[in-house]
């Protein structure tokens, strides 16, 4: 009986199968399998490294890119999550190929980190760290544009194979290849060379990547520096991008500085700032003093996840009350109620909440969603000024934070 998963004539038997010609392109039926029996898909480390796959980190000079990497080898190798990133099945031998960086350099970012999660020689011993000798190229270009592995390459997937690396850290793609920059035929062709030795090695690549100039937007593949074709090769993309004056005024924060989110990159899309992947620098002490030349000591910044203040923190239910109480009588507004229009300008709902409240208008709009998705907030047809019907925003007493706390 023939298994509906093989093409007509996959299974020749008897004489038949020595003098069968397959043809490059066969069609079958389509049936759906048991889904008990698909494979699980192949998670390194959930979210963010797949295997045989290759994840593109993008970001800006001093965004943190290559210490958020460095931090990443470090908890795979002890088998940890690191923020929301999660880590399947057992610690893994990861690879390192940084070339922004001498030893020294490196060795006190890792000696930084290490000190502050406190790993030690079990996790040390699952990490290996590769150098190449000027120029570091894995994929290069020849007189007819055509993109090859290097001999560089072919010996470092060997090196890495026999040490049974399941993750390769590969910081910065520039520097990784010759060839130009933005001919999206060189650079798609060039991270193929290096997606083909992940492939090879069964391991999850992590490749970092610098932006374009300009502003950058959390989450957009496109922000990466020349050829966009890299975008539409890699399996996973993520942006690291500095926290800005507004989404500080979002978030409640009193500064931005030091302060990263990490965002899945896809296309133009902005997630919500409380709803972002945030870290923070801070600074380690390498206690590395060597007096009278060096009499202070090196101090290294390491990205640590950070969660930002609750909407609601610091405020009272006396003063949440006081708002709803604005808005459910709508005071002041000549028989207008608010709306949920921020371009109903003073009919905003917004006004009141970040007047009472005491909070910046955009903290005011992310509680302005916050209440209209809970159904404290709500809006139907009221009679307004010149008995006209209009929409405008009620308030749902029993919703409200004091009426649903225990007492």
């Amino acid at each position: 009986m023939r298994d509906d998963d093989d093409f007509p004539g996959d299974r020749p038997s008897g004489d038949d199968a020595e003098n069968v010609v397959r043809l490059p392109v066969r069609v079958r039926p389509y049936r759906l399998r048991d889904p008990k029996t698909l494979p699980v898909r192949p998670w390194i480390m959930r979210g963010l490294l797949l295997r045989q796959q290759v994840t593109s980190l993008i970001a800006a000079g001093g965004a943190g890119k290559s210490i958020f990497g460095l931090v990443i080898a470090w908890h795979l190798a002890a088998g940890l999550a690191y923020g929301p990133f999660k880590i399947v099945g057992p610690p893994k031998r990861v690879g390192i190929l940084t070339v922004e960086e001498d030893r020294d350099e490196l060795d006190r970012r890792m000696h930084a980190i290490a000190k502050h999660y406190g790993f030690g020689r079990n996790e040390e011993r699952q990490i290996h760290v590769a150098h190449i000798d000027d120029p570091p190229i894995l994929a290069q270009v020849d007189r007819k544009g055509i993109i090859h592995a290097t001999d560089n390459l072919k010996q470092l997937e060997r090196l890495m194979g026999q040490y049974g690396v399941e993750v390769l850290m590969l910081d910065p793609f520039i520097e990784l290849w010759s060839g130009a920059e933005n001919d999206n035929g060189q650079v798609k062709a060039a991270a193929a060379v290096i997606r083909g030795m992940i492939r090879r090695l069964d391991a999850a690549g992590l490749l970092t990547h610098h932006v374009r100039k300009g502003v950058v937007t959390p989450g957009d593949i496109d922000a990466s520096r020349g050829g966009s074709s890299l975008g539409g090769l890699v399996r996973l993309a993520h942006t690291i991008t500095n926290m800005t004056a507004d989404m500080a005024a979002s978030l409640g924060v009193d500064s931005p500085r030091h302060i990263v989110r990490v965002d899945h990159a896809k296309g133009n899309y902005l997630p919500d700032p409380g709803q972002a992947n945030w870290f923070k620098f801070i600074s380690v002490d390498l206690e590395n003093e060597n007096p009278p030349d060096y009499p202070e000591s090196d101090k290294v910044g390491i990205l640590v996840p950070w969660q930002p203040p609750g909407l609601f923190e610091n405020i009272g239910y006396d003063l949440i009350d006081g708002v709803l109480d604005v808005i459910q009588n709508a005071k002041g507004l000549e028989y207008e109620r608010y709306s949920f229009a921020p371009q109903s300008k003073d009919r905003y709902v917004g006004i009141p909440i970040a007047k009472g409240l005491e909070v910046s208008e955009q903290r005011a709009d992310r509680i302005v969603k916050c209440w209209k998705k809970s159904g404290l907030l709500f809006e139907q047809e009221y009679l307004g000024s010149k008995s006209r019907l209009k929409n405008g925003v009620f308030v749902a007493n029993e919703k409200r934070p004091s009426a649903t706390t225990e007492a």
